[in-house]
C-alpha cells in the first residue's frame, strides 16, 4: 500500500474518492435516465472509476472525457490518435481542474426527455398530417382555406416522450411514446381512428420503445429494451408482436429475445425483418415465420445474423438487395442481404444518424459533424466529399423544381441547409430554410410547401419557391407561435 507523506497526498487521495463516489452517484441515479450508447463492454463510468484510480484524478478525468467522446453523439476517435499515457499533471492542478470539469458536466446535462424526432406523415388521401410531439402526444393537423390548425390530439395529458413516426393503417394510425422515472421505463403503443382520435386498441410496454416500429400485414413489430434487474445483466431487448387482426387486435402473440440494445428500430425488406443493435449484431429473421414464433424456435425464424466489431447507431437503408448502415467508429458498409457475410466498408470518419440518398448508381452518406460523402455503390470508394460546417440532424430529401435539383439538408440549428445537385457544381450552398430553432427531424415536401418539426415541437411551414415562413403552430400549445 502507498505510503501518504504530505497534505498533498491526502488531499489527493480525498479527491480520489470523492470523484469515485460521484461516479457511483451517476451510476445509480443519473445513467438510468440516458440511453445506453456505449459501444465498449466495459462501460464508461465503470473505465473511469478503474483509470482514477490508476492514474490519479485529472488524468483519469482527462482520459475517461476522450473515452466518453468516442462512443458520445459526436465521436472524437478520429481526433485523439495519440498515447497520452505519458502525460503527468503537477499534482497542485488537480483540484482546479476537477473543480473546472464538475461544474462544466453539470452546467451541461440535460437530464429531461428531449424528444421531437418525429417526422411529419403526410396521409394523401385525406390530406392531412400526423406527428409526434416531445411531450408524447399524437396531432392530427388538417388544413382550414389555407391555414393549418389541430384536429385532435391523444392523449389529453402529455405523457413521457415520443420518438416514433406515426404509422397510417388503413383507416387508422399507429403509435409509441415512453416515460422512465429512475430506472423504472414504461411505454405505450396504441391505434387510433384517423377520423376523430377514438382509441382503437392500447398496450403498455414495461421499458424504452426503439424509434421505428415495424409493420407487416396485419403484425406490429416493437423492439423495446429489457427491463434489467441489476446493472451486472447484459443488455437485451424483445421484440414484441402485436396482432391487428380482427380477431386479436392489440393482443401481444409473441415476444422474441435478442441480445443488445437496439437503437435505430425494426425494419422490413422483401419479406425479412432486419435488426441492428448497439452491441454490434446485425439479425435477419423470416417475417413469415416470425408472426408463428410461438411454434418456431429463435434458429428457425433466424435466416442470419453478423457480429461487426463496433456498436450499430444509424438507421438501416435498402437498396439492389443491399443493406446500408454505418457504426460508431465511423465505419460505412455495404452488406449483401443474401449473405451478410458479404460485405465491403470504408471509413466516413464519423457518425451517420441519417439515411443516405440515393443518385444512379451512386449513394450520399452524411454524418453528424456534417461532411458529405459520395460514394460508389459497386466499387464502395469515394468519390468526392465536402463539408457542409453544420451538425446534420435529420433524413435529407431530394428536390427538383424546374430542371434544378437541389438536396435539403436539415441541421441542428441553422434551419434546412440547400445544396446543388448539379455534378459541374456539387455541393454548393445555395441559401437555406432559416429557423434558428432546434431541429432532430426531416423536412416534409408537401406540394409548394415545406413543413419542418422542430425539438420543441413547433411546426414551421415554408414556401419552397421562395422559401419564406408563412405560418408557425406550437403543438404544445396548441396555438399560434409567439
Amino acid at each position: 500500500m502507498r505510503n501518504i507523506n504530505s497534505p498533498i497526498d491526502i488531499i489527493e487521495l480525498i479527491l480520489k474518492k470523492v470523484a469515485i463516489f460521484l461516479l457511483y452517484i451517476y451510476k445509480q441515479s443519473i445513467s438510468p435516465y440516458i440511453s445506453s450508447q456505449c459501444s465498449y463492454s466495459l462501460t464508461c463510468s465503470d473505465y473511469a472509476k478503474n483509470v482514477i484510480k490508476e492514474k490519479g484524478v485529472f488524468i483519469g478525468i482527462f482520459l475517461s472525457i476522450i473515452r466518453l467522446g468516442k462512443c458520445s453523439l459526436i465521436p472524437l476517435k478520429s481526433i485523439f490518435k495519440f498515447n497520452i499515457s505519458f502525460i503527468k499533471i503537477p499534482k497542485k492542478f488537480n483540484t482546479f481542474f476537477l473543480l473546472i470539469i464538475f461544474f462544466g458536466f453539470i452546467s451541461c446535462t440535460n437530464f429531461s426527455h428531449q424528444g421531437g424526432w418525429s417526422n411529419v406523415i403526410l396521409d394523401s388521401e385525406n390530406d392531412s398530417l400526423y406527428v409526434s410531439s416531445n411531450k408524447g402526444k399524437l396531432f392530427n393537423i388538417i388544413t382550414n382555406d389555407g391555414v393549418p390548425s389541430i384536429n385532435w390530439t391523444y392523449p389529453k395529458d402529455s405523457r413521457g416522450t415520443s420518438y416514433s413516426d406515426p404509422i397510417l393503417y388503413g383507416n387508422s394510425v399507429i403509435n409509441a411514446s415512453f416515460d422512465c422515472k429512475g430506472k423504472s421505463c414504461e411505454g405505450e403503443i396504441y391505434e387510433l381512428e384517423k377520423s376523430n382520435g377514438e382509441l382503437v386498441w392500447q398496450k403498455n410496454i414495461p421499458s424504452k420503445i426503439s424509434p421505428k416500429i415495424g409493420l407487416y400485414k396485419d403484425l406490429l413489430l416493437v423492439t423495446a429494451l429489457k427491463k434489467q434487474e441489476n446493472n451486472q445483466e447484459l443488455t437485451t431487448s424483445d421484440i414484441y408482436l402485436i396482432s391487428l387482426n380482427d380477431q386479436s387486435k392489440g393482443s401481444i402473440i409473441g415476444k422474441i429475445p435478442i441480445s443488445g440494445e437496439v437503437w435505430s428500430g425494426t425494419y422490413l425488406y422483401n419479406d425479412m425483418v432486419f435488426i441492428a443493435t448497439l452491441s454490434g449484431m446485425l439479425y435477419v429473421f423470416d417475417a413469415n415465420k416470425i408472426k408463428d414464433f410461438s411454434n418456431n424456435s429463435f434458429d428457425e425464424i433466424l435466416i442470419d445474423s453478423i457480429q461487426l466489431p463496433h456498436a450499430i447507431n444509424s438507421k438501416l437503408h435498402f437498396s439492389s438487395n443491399k443493406i446500408f448502415l454505418s457504426d460508431v467508429s465511423g465505419e460505412f458498409y455495404t452488406i449483401n442481404i443474401n449473405n451478410l457475410q458479404d460485405n465491403k466498408k470504408v471509413n466516413i470518419k464519423n457518425w451517420m444518424i441519417s439515411s443516405p440518398l440515393f443518385y444512379l448508381d451512386k449513394v450520399y452518406v452524411f454524418t453528424i459533424n456534417g461532411d458529405v460523402f459520395l460514394i460508389d455503390i459497386d466499387k464502395h470508394e469515394i468519390l468526392e466529399s465536402f463539408s457542409t460546417d453544420k451538425i446534420i440532424v435529420g433524413d435529407p430529401k431530394k428536390l427538383q423544381i424546374d430542371s434544378d435539383n437541389y438536396i435539403l439538408i436539415p441541421t441542428e440549428k441553422n434551419g434546412i441547409e440547400i445544396i446543388n445537385n448539379d455534378p459541374f457544381d456539387l455541393g454548393t450552398s445555395l441559401g437555406r430554410y432559416p429557423t434558428d430553432k432546434k431541429l432532430y427531424s426531416s423536412p416534409l415536401i408537401n406540394e409548394s410547401n415545406l413543413i419542418i418539426h422542430t425539438q420543441k415541437s413547433e411546426l414551421l411551414f415554408f414556401k419552397l419557391k421562395n422559401r419564406d415562413m408563412y405560418y408557425c403552430l406550437d403543438l404544445n400549445e396548441e396555438k399560434i407561435c409567439d
